[in-house]
């Protein structure tokens, strides 16, 4: 009756990955084993549930690009390290998932459901469990412009839309 968990835990008891059951299934050789959460994933529909989790920063690409996706994760990766790292000293969960999404079914029914507009690229924080969007509209993003719409968010600065 429901969806089996499978959550992966270090020697001490600490949690390592709650999407054991999602790694198992996209690692079947189990060659990135105990799948030690990567600070930015592509997303794609065996990730998509953690979308649900809390909030997560959506960075939407036109994956028809060569390397746009690749791009678009170094270029958030490093302010996704620095606030695991900053959430981890504190013994504390990271209060954002982060993600890079390019142009597939999956993706598009994402833009649907949360009324996002088709542009690309697209920077946007999405809570579902709070129905709420977050979208920072400029013509190019930097890293500096998405470190000030994270600190912001975290800060409780910007003003959600309803999805």
């Amino acid at each position: 009756a429901g969806i089996p968990t499978l959550i992966v835990l270090d020697s001490k008891g600490d949690v390592i990955t709650r999407q054991g059951r999602v790694e198992v299934l996209n690692d079947v050789e189990c060659r990135e084993f105990p799948w030690h959460p990567k600070p930015v994933l592509e997303l794609t529909d065996s990730n998509a549930v953690q979308l649900n989790e809390g909030p997560c920063l959506v960075l939407f690409v036109d994956s028809e690009d060569d390397g746009e996706s690749e791009a678009a994760k170094q270029l958030i990766q490093p302010i996704a390290e620095k606030i695991i790292a900053k959430y981890k000293a504190k013994e504390e969960e990271a209060p954002l998932l982060f993600f890079v999404a390019g142009e597939d079914d999956m993706t598009d029914s994402l833009r649907d459901y949360t009324n996002l507009p088709e542009a690309a690229p697209l920077l946007t924080i999405l809570d579902m469990s709070a129905r709420a969007k977050y979208v920072m509209d400029v013509e190019e993003i930097t890293p500096e412009i998405v470190e000030a719409f994270v600190s912001d968010f975290l800060a409780d600065k910007l003003k959600p839309e309803p999805i």
